[in-house]
């Protein structure tokens, strides 16, 4: 390999460190779900003790495994309790997909292929946008890129590792399942064209074994609580499965909506973009996904195309973070288009010029114009609540169209944190209105709490049914941006 290729290689390293670490302190995302998040993990960390069970889904009221819990654990001790740590790790491991997309550009295709691809991934707006917070979607491109490294598996610890990759992809978002099921049947088909019954039997208990052991906790927690997860499954599948419904798109509307995702959301970042793709820039992007599925029939067409297929038997609506698990295949197709010979490059390098313009409007506002106010209002909240209870005991609780997950954070890594038993001090978080005396009297209002049940008993407050409790308001102040909160005295 010559210097010229060593210098591209440092400058895609180099431009993909950038874009997805630079100002990562400033404009990560600190919401709901990532503060609930990071009190799991801050759970374990003070409790010394594993939780068996992983974020809830969008549907279904079902839960995945906690193997991103796990991963972020590290990430927090680290940074020393700073939220930004598990988003910093996310950004890293975004900067170690970018390397590993390019490897396997080179090593299936060749190196211009893998350049142009590792380029795209970090320059993506999309893309990058998605490696830059700490969420259980963002970090599953590295283990899909893994995956197609190692698929075909053909020795022994291949076929396990590919069950340890699928059982940690199971556990990161459920859709993503997709690719390691399609190249699952693929192994399969390539064991039983080998040696028969006997390879297919080896395949399927070697990827058994791998999948069980990364995927452990999760059984251990279906185990121990009559396998709620499975049942709930079951369940989704008899109310919503099935073929078309009263109340849901038709099965082809649903995949040419899914194809316009895939080419409008994830290939031109239209949710990023601030531009609206224009039809040229569509067209093209659909003609570089077909020259590629006619010009080079193999892995990614297959992917493609049968992703595509699958998620559409999903009838609610398919999110760009739904097939996350396409972006390193995406990357790829385009990176063996633009590389190819003759008139059938002409697409992707087009379609590339097409998308400079909106990208660098996109990635100039994301990573230098724009500033992340959610852990600076989340920190001063905690810190005025900490600073009001004047070192005595208190419980939090929240209005029902509030959320306090990230609030209770900061509280949870305070001095002072709330308890579980009932306290005569209490504080009441409400966003956007001021609390009202509806707010303070109402009897539910210990139900609006944690929204993970391994948060449940664990900081803040025991939840109850009703409340015979007479409540006098001390204070009620607007705190910082869009909170105010409330001070009560309970009287038993």
């Amino acid at each position: 390999m010559n210097k010229i290729k060593y210098l591209l290689i440092a400058i895609v390293i180099g431009i993909s460190i950038f874009t997805h670490l630079y100002r990562i302190d400033q404009t990560y995302i600190f919401n709901n779900d990532e503060g609930r998040d990071a009190l799991i993990a801050y759970r374990m960390i003070e409790t010394k003790s594993p939780v068996l069970l992983g974020p809830e889904t969008s549907v279904g009221n079902m839960y995945l495994g906690p193997f991103y819990y796990y991963l972020m654990v590290p990430a927090l001790m680290i940074s020393k309790l700073d939220p930004v740590g598990p988003a910093i790790m996310v950004g890293i491991l975004g900067v170690i997909t970018t390397i590993l997309i390019m490897y396997l550009g080179k090593k299936r295709y060749s190196f211009g292929a893998g350049i142009v691809a590792g380029l795209f991934y970090a320059l993506s707006p999309i893309m990058v946008f998605s490696s830059r917070s700490s969420w259980n979607p963002n970090v599953v491109p590295l283990f899909i890129t893994l995956l197609l490294l190692l698929s075909p598996a053909k020795k022994s610890w291949q076929k396990i590792v590919f069950g340890l990759l699928t059982g940690i992809i199971f556990q990161l978002h459920y859709v993503a399942l997709v690719i390691p099921a399609l190249l699952f049947l693929r192994e399969a088909y390539l064991a039983w064209t080998d040696k028969g019954w006997k390879s297919l039997s080896i395949l399927v208990a070697l990827v058994t074994v791998g999948f069980l052991i990364t995927s452990s906790p999760f059984w251990l927690f279906e185990i121990r609580h009559s396998y709620v997860n499975s049942q709930a499954f079951l369940t989704y599948l008899i109310t919503k499965g099935g073929g078309d419904s009263l109340g849901y798109p038709l099965y082809p509307v649903r995949l040419l909506a899914n194809f316009k995702l895939l080419v409008s959301g994830l290939i031109n970042s239209a949710s990023l973009t601030f531009i609206i793709p224009s039809w040229i820039t569509l067209a093209v992007s659909s003609l570089t996904l077909l020259i590629f599925v006619i010009y080079k029939k193999g892995t990614l067409s297959y992917l493609t195309i049968f992703s595509l297929l699958i998620i559409s038997v999903l009838k609610e609506s398919v999110y760009i973070h739904y097939i996350s698990f396409l972006f390193p295949v995406i990357c790829l197709m385009i990176g063996v288009v633009v590389t190819l010979k003759g008139i059938w490059k002409i697409p992707g390098v087009l379609l590339l010029l097409l998308l400079i313009s909106p990208s660098y409007s996109s990635l100039r506002y994301n990573l230098i114009e724009s500033i992340s106010t959610q852990p600076k209002r989340a920190r001063e909240t905690a810190q005025y609540i900490v600073r009001e209870a004047q070192g005595k005991s208190y419980n939090v609780v929240n209005a029902s169209t509030s959320s306090t997950s990230t609030i209770l954070y900061y509280l949870a890594i305070s001095d002072n944190p709330p308890k579980n038993s009932d306290q005569s001090l209490l504080f009441v978080i409400c966003e956007k209105v001021i609390c009202n005396e509806d707010v303070l009297t109402r009897n539910d209002l210990f139900l609006n709490g944690p929204s993970h049940p391994t948060l449940i008993n664990y900081l803040g407050y025991t939840p109850r049914l009703t409340s015979e409790e007479k409540r006098v308001l001390l204070k009620n102040e607007w705190v910082t941006y869009d909170v105010h909160v409330a001070t009560v005295t309970r009287e038993p």
